[in-house]
């Protein structure tokens, strides 16, 4: 779990310096999660599936590769990195919170949620992340948040009760929504 303060100088603590001038400390300006677990397997699946197309170019053998043209190579390469691209943008998945809203990348999507359009969040012991329940004009809708996780314990149900607290100081609010299941 990490907090980012982009307007604090590096090296000094923004708490003690905005208690010094008598703010109030109790919400963070700014939110952001990454999930380790994500960027872990999205890394080290990258890197399997280049040293196995690596692997099978050269299992070929000469005599095949030299009847494969510069096109052929250039297209099997080409989707090589589309599904190193994939994975790695899904292992980077984020969550920002800050004075403007919350956005989330989920993969190559990002999403941008003003704090009215926000009632609340939910991951339950059978979801693999969690999800942002979003207000829509048929009701609440759930967007998947790739960037906290079930997988990771303890420390994803920190991210998300520090979330969670940080959207109700920021006035998120769930007051008049009817939830569905």
């Amino acid at each position: 779990m990490s907090a980012v303060n982009p307007h604090e100088p590096a090296g000094q603590d923004p708490v003690a310096h905005e208690q010094a001038e008598g703010r109030d400390t109790t919400a963070q300006r700014r939110l952001s999660f990454t999930s380790p677990p994500a960027l872990i397997t999205a890394v080290l699946l990258s890197a399997i599936l280049l040293l196995a197309s690596l692997w099978g170019w050269w299992a070929v053998g000469p005599e095949v590769r030299s009847q494969i043209t510069w096109l052929q190579g250039g297209t099997l390469l080409f989707f090589v990195f589309v599904m190193i691209a994939i994975m790695l943008s899904v292992g980077y998945s984020r969550v920002w919170a800050d004075e403007e809203g919350v956005t989330v990348r989920n993969g190559p999507m990002v999403k941008r949620y003003a704090m009215d359009q926000v009632a609340g969040l939910r991951m339950r012991s059978g979801d693999a992340w969690a999800y942002l329940l979003v207000k829509t004009d048929e009701g609440v809708q759930r967007r998947a948040m790739l960037a906290v996780q079930q997988l990771e314990g303890a420390a994803g149900r920190r991210k998300l009760r520090s979330l969670r607290d940080w959207l109700k100081a920021n006035g998120a609010t769930s007051k008049g929504v009817e939830y569905e299941d």
